[in-house]
């Protein structure tokens, strides 16, 4: 194989950035992957463990994937961890709407067919309630504090910020707590990406409220200077969908479920139990149903995940009300004309809270111990701080992650509030960190983490009924996008019971934890 060669683009001595490379400027496919395979390989050596300690025992992983960068941009570099451990690691993909029901069912199954899972936060407190509180997936601290399996060191957990351990962690019967997923990605939701060149034409502002949004949607929409539409946002009905809608509703005042009533009460009316139609979330609701249905694209209501982007992407909208992180799939062209802001206020200004989600890899307790131990060798293999800086960035042609940054302390300087672009700040395999196209989208990154709590978090993901509420919310998100903004309080008032029903399910240890 060829030796190892240096990432395109460098910092100056400075440390400014420069500007990340133009596919054309970046290696083939095939090279960066045996570039990156080699870098993953020679920065996990400098770990004091033994990578072979499985060797010749004829070991064979399988991962239950979700269709994601994650996966996509670690799948062709398998070959390299087979190369270092002797074990072979297959993954097992699917689109990630079909993910959910296959990885629950699996789990459920308690077969063992998968070693591990890619685990996300939202069906997270699912997978560790298990079956009446039996755990589908394993603690991973009893692997990280075995020195025969890791060297902490090297693993760097400090790279973590404390909430997004602490999203991950929940509450076991016995009093303890276990963390159930190694992280490789977190996003902010319910930031605001605008098309610079729009706003330079109409002369809009950059707004700073949810009122100002809307001006500048029905702007963009009903101006004859631009051929566009005013934004776009994930408004399907899918249960990820409401994410976006999450930090709005949240940053309107409004709560989920009344946990203080779940706590106190032995058996409490559901629509008790209820918030999500109070007239803060109707509130929240009228208004994101109004810029979409008044001021959205065509079929607004059936926005996922890809038609969100790509409809911001081909320039159909203005603006769009998502993630920086789905920039990844944007091309560098509409990127390059693209400014980001972090999560707006109500124009009375109450606080603002920022939804979130994170991707990380879990163990199965299905499967045998020797396999759980491989499995964690992995885990550390394709999460080690090399190849979260490969997920975060664009390194061959093709690849187009931008999904990772889960380590967001090595990307953020000791005061977390200036982005690192020297090369010093990365393991010594990965260079300097390129520049995004574009603006604003660092900083927002970085503005919008810090409005994340975690006692309670912003949407009910400490719960085994995250899901399940949140399936409901989404519901009721796109039939407003669907019937326009008056809608809102009959279809939160049509959910309430239900939300109420499926909280009084969650077992007391969950409210008391985040308490």
């Amino acid at each position: 194989m060829a030796s190892t060669l240096a990432l395109a683009g460098c910092a100056t001595q400075s440390g400014s950035p420069t500007t990340e490379p133009e596919q054309s400027e970046l290696p083939t496919r095939e090279d960066g992957i045996e570039q990156w395979g080699q870098k993953l390989n020679e920065h996990a050596r400098k770990a004091g463990i033994d990578w072979e300690m499985f060797a010749g025992e004829g070991i064979e992983l399988k991962f239950g994937m979700g269709l994601h960068k994650y996966s996509t941009t670690t799948k062709p570099l398998l070959p390299y961890f087979e190369e270092l451990t002797g074990i072979s690691v297959e993954y097992e993909i699917f689109e990630e709407n079909r993910y959910w029901r296959e990885a629950r069912n699996a789990m459920a199954d308690q077969s063992g067919e998968y070693d591990g899972f890619m685990v996300g936060l939202w069906p997270a407190g699912g997978y560790h309630q298990g079956t009446d509180g039996d755990p589908w997936v394993e603690d991973l601290w009893p692997y990280i504090e075995d020195a025969t399996l890791t060297d902490q060191d090297w693993l760097a957990m400090e790279d973590f910020m404390d909430q997004t351990i602490e999203l991950m962690t929940f509450p076991d019967p016995d009093g303890g707590d276990s963390f159930i997923g190694f992280p490789n990605g977190i996003e902010i939701y319910g930031c605001v990406g605008y098309d610079m060149e729009t706003y330079d034409t109409l002369g809009l502002e950059e707004p700073t409220t949810f009122e100002e949004l809307e001006q500048n949607a029905k702007a963009i929409s009903e101006s004859s200077e631009v051929d566009q539409e005013g934004m776009v946002s994930r408004t399907a009905s899918a249960t990820l969908s409401s994410a976006n809608w999450g930090t709005m509703f949240r940053s309107h005042g409004a709560k989920w479920i009344d946990r203080e009533v779940l706590l106190n009460e032995d058996d409490p009316d559901p629509e008790a139990v209820a918030l999500i139609n109070s007239d803060r979330g109707v509130e929240s609701l009228e208004r994101f149903g109004s810029i979409l249905h008044n001021y959205g694209p065509s079929q607004a209501w059936t926005m996922d995940w890809y038609a969100n982007n790509q409809t911001y992407n081909r320039g159909d909208v203005g603006m769009i009300y998502s993630t920086p992180q789905t920039s990844g799939i944007v091309d560098e062209e509409r990127m390059a004309n693209t400014k980001w802001i972090p999560p707006l206020r109500t124009e009375d200004g109450r606080e603002r809270i920022g939804d979130t989600w994170i991707w990380a890899t879990g163990i199965s307790s299905y499967t045998d111990e020797q396999s759980q131990k491989a499995a964690w060798l992995f885990i550390q293999w394709a999460n080690s701080r090399a190849a979260n800086f490969l997920l975060s960035t664009h390194q061959w042609q093709g690849d187009e992650p931008r999904a990772g940054h889960a380590r967001f302390n090595m990307y953020r300087d000791d005061s977390g509030s200036e982005w690192r672009y020297e090369a010093d700040a990365y393991p010594e395999v990965a260079g300097a960190y390129p520049e995004v196209a574009g603006e604003g989208y660092e900083q927002t990154f970085i503005d919008g983490m810090k409005l994340v709590p975690t006692s309670p978090p912003p949407v009910p993901v400490d719960t085994p009924q995250n899901m399940n509420i949140m399936d409901e919310a989404a519901t009721a998100m796109s039939r407003v996008v669907a019937n326009g903004p008056d809608t809102a309080r009959d279809e939160l008032d049509a959910i309430a019971s239900s939300v109420g029903e499926y909280a009084k399910r969650i077992p007391d240890r969950y409210i008391n934890y985040v308490a």
